[in-house]
């Protein structure tokens, strides 16, 4: 007979997350930091060297071993060398602070380290010296290795540099190290980059993967901006896999947690529109677009983009003399812009607006237009959808698209009402 007491329930231990160490160099650095030497002249630019690899030679080694790193008159030697350099002096004291590391190795914290790199990285990223600026980002993230936001701040830099690879090595360790001690912003927001890099790759179920550990996280957690982005990311995410159910789902979450003042609501508004618009529902999508048009006022070429929607929003849904105010609106933007190649973009939304009521001279004008620049630019995508678009019109069919539905549903409408009314609000 099985006994009835309770067992006493043995402690669990922690769970270890392991994950290979980081990328330190860059794919095309044969030698480390030689993109400091490229990127600064002269003696600044070899103090910045060699300070770079002291740091990374003693934030790498064994803290009991870094008594033995450098020589004894290493620490002044180096003093000595940046009073005698003409120095910027927004370096002074992050590089002083290196040399005294240098001189006292086994005696520095590693925050006073970490501090004086990632005020080298600042003035780099002031000065457009961008590799320079993640050399000296990942040497303190190094420095400081349970600081979870300079871990994150290493990968973002790595990606904007296109060091793909180096940037998902450094995503990892955040999470690893973030899991550790507990900073869940920074764990969700490095899923979130790395959802995003699955989906620049076209790998959607691993970026729907990502992003879904990022919005449980966030919620968890209460971190509804970050629940936010990454809600509004696999909005995206749905809208490109044909799960429309879950992405408006997806939208309503973002906008719930964005609210009026979120920089990223006429984003967030846009690419709903857009949606609604790739499904047939215009009268919904009009009243938004128009509500968006005061936040890119000093935008070119949104402004040029917002009166495209419009027009092939309206000719979606009829409305002869709005589609004509934006697509005249439009088509002169389009004349006026200069090496942008973007405005094929523009002639195949107003191409699309014009096939919808008919006006086929007009619609084949226009996706000419659009073949022209789509060539000129090299814009694949948009070149091959304004030729289909023209074969539709020249065997005089209606260009396919998703027709609109006999009924919109009632919490679409009430969605749109609420996007219009909180861009209204906030603008």
């Amino acid at each position: 007979m099985k006994s009835t007491r309770a067992k006493t329930a043995q402690p669990r231990a922690p769970r270890r997350w392991r994950t290979p160490p980081p990328l330190i160099r860059g794919s095309a650095e044969t030698l480390e930091g030689m993109e400091i030497l490229r990127e600064v002249a002269g003696e600044t630019g070899i103090l910045l060297w060699q300070s770079y690899r002291n740091v990374m030679f003693w934030a790498t080694a064994e803290r009991e071993e870094r008594g033995k790193l450098f020589s004894a008159d290493a620490g002044r030697k180096r003093l000595e060398e940046l009073l005698a350099a003409d120095t910027p002096t927004d370096l002074v004291d992050a590089l002083v602070a290196i040399g005294r590391m240098v001189g006292a190795p086994e005696a520095t914290p590693g925050d006073t380290v970490a501090e004086a790199c990632v005020a080298i990285s600042q003035w780099a990223e002031r000065s457009g010296y961008d590799a320079t600026s993640l050399a000296y980002t990942q040497a303190a993230a190094l420095a400081a290795p349970r600081d979870a936001d300079l871990s994150l701040a290493v990968g973002q830099a790595a990606r904007r540099l296109g060091e793909n690879a180096r940037a998902e090595t450094w995503f990892r360790h955040t999470i690893m190290v973030s899991r550790q001690i507990g900073d869940w912003q920074a764990y969700s927001r490095a899923y979130i980059a790395l959802g995003n890099m699955f989906l620049m790759r076209g790998n959607l179920p691993a970026a729907h993967r990502m992003h879904i550990k990022a919005l449980r996280a966030s919620r968890r957690k209460g971190l509804t901006q970050t629940a936010g982005m990454a809600a509004h990311d696999l909005f995206v995410i749905a809208t490109e896999t044909g799960r429309n159910a879950q992405a408006e789902e997806f939208a309503r979450m973002a906008l719930r947690a964005y609210g009026p003042a979120h920089e990223k609501l006429p984003v967030l508004a846009h690419d709903v529109a857009y949606y609604w618009m790739a499904r047939g529902y215009f009268a919904q999508v009009i009243p938004v677009l128009e509500a968006l048009q005061p936040y890119f006022e000093n935008n070119a070429f949104m402004r040029m983009l917002m009166s495209a929607h419009l027009a092939r929003a309206a000719g979606g849904n009829g409305d002869r003399n709005l589609f004509r105010r934006f697509y005249t609106e439009a088509a002169r933007m389009v004349k006026e812009a200069v090496n942008e190649p973007r405005t094929a973009d523009v002639m195949l939304e107003l191409a699309l607006g014009a096939s919808s009521l008919g006006e086929w001279d007009r619609a084949e004008q226009t996706a000419e237009r659009a073949i022209e620049l789509a060539q000129r630019y090299g814009t694949a995508k948009v070149l091959l959808e304004a030729e289909s678009l023209m074969d539709s019109i020249r065997n005089g069919r209606r260009v396919e698209r998703q027709p609109a539905p006999a009924t919109v549903t009632r919490s679409t409408e009430t969605f749109a009402e609420q996007l219009v009314e909180l861009l209204t609000t906030a603008a």
